[in-house]
């Protein structure tokens, strides 16, 4: 009666491990738990029907409503694969997992296509490469080399018809964390972002907010959230130096820029503004007012 009961509980307990998230079998031995959510880079919604989502010999689906997904995997697991109807297999490469470990991946974004992104990360004041910095984008993350500060982010999907105006991050010890625009030509498969300046965390230059250049963004009859700000320095610069999102729905937005002259263009749609400004003292706060799109 004692084995019998045994084998019962095993049993269930193998039900459950496959139900949202462990249809491989059942993780033996130290395992952490993976979650995220998949989107389509096209259109930024998830799939459906639901993406397949695999790595360390389990596997399990997305929730067609939200993208949404749990998998358990073994220790060591150095990524998970995914991949849905009418796109292509993406790799997204995994952080050292811990036991017990809860890991939010955040959001993974597959599709038809994918290309290699690459760029630079230089120090804003001397700049000098600064290696050894965390890029994100779109789920892929990789490390700026140590000597040359160069990155290069792999099997990063992309769509030239698709709706999501791409936004990845920096992250460095003793540097603001930073956003940047993933929006460049692709040519044979590579996106070339160029150099991409950090702010050094000291006393001279406070945290990124609230920023020493403000303003407020107005789109008649649309929302400005969304609106793209290009930031162009010298003000005759043919592409960008880097590029933010207004995230507010007011419209307010507030910048850090080193000094320097610089000319801003603010792109929601066919609608556009410019502004130059000369940013002559960090610590001082400039205040751009209302800008209107046209």
């Amino acid at each position: 009666m004692r084995a019998t009961y045994s084998w019962l509980l095993l049993s269930i307990a193998v039900i459950l491990a496959g139900c949202g998230g462990g249809g491989g079998g059942v993780v033996l031995g130290p395992s952490a738990l993976l979650q995220g959510r998949v989107l389509l880079v096209s259109t930024g919604q998830p799939p459906n029907p639901p993406a397949t989502v695999s790595g360390g010999g389990q596997t399990t689906q997305t929730n067609t409503q939200d993208g949404t997904f749990r998998l358990r995997v073994p220790l060591g697991t150095p990524q998970i694969t995914v991949r849905a109807p009418g796109t292509r297999e993406f790799t997204f490469q995994l952080p050292t997992l811990q036991a017990n470990q809860t890991v939010d991946l955040g959001e993974l974004y597959i599709g038809a296509q994918a290309i290699a992104v690459q760029g630079r990360v230089v120090d804003a004041t001397t700049q000098q490469p600064v290696g050894d910095a965390l890029i994100t984008l779109l789920g892929q993350r990789a490390r700026s080399s140590p000597s040359t500060g160069r990155f290069t982010l792999n099997n990063v999907a992309y769509d030239p018809e698709g709706l999501l105006d791409a936004e990845g991050e920096i992250q460095r010890e003793g540097y603001i964390t930073r956003r940047f625009a993933a929006d460049q030509p692709v040519i044979d498969g590579v996106m070339e972002l160029g150099d991409i300046p950090l702010l050094t965390i000291t006393d001279e230059n406070p945290p990124g907010q609230p920023g020493n250049l403000r303003g407020v963004v107005q789109v008649p009859g649309d929302d400005p959230l969304g609106t793209r700000v290009d930031i162009y320095t010298p003000p005759n610069a043919s592409t960008p130096t880097e590029s933010t999102f207004i995230q507010q729905s007011t419209g307010s937005f507030q910048l850090w820029l080193t000094p320097g002259q610089y000319r801003l263009r603010f792109v929601k749609g066919t609608r556009t503004a410019e502004r130059t400004v000369t940013i002559t003292n960090p610590a001082t706060v400039i205040d751009l007012g209302t800008i209107v799109l046209q």
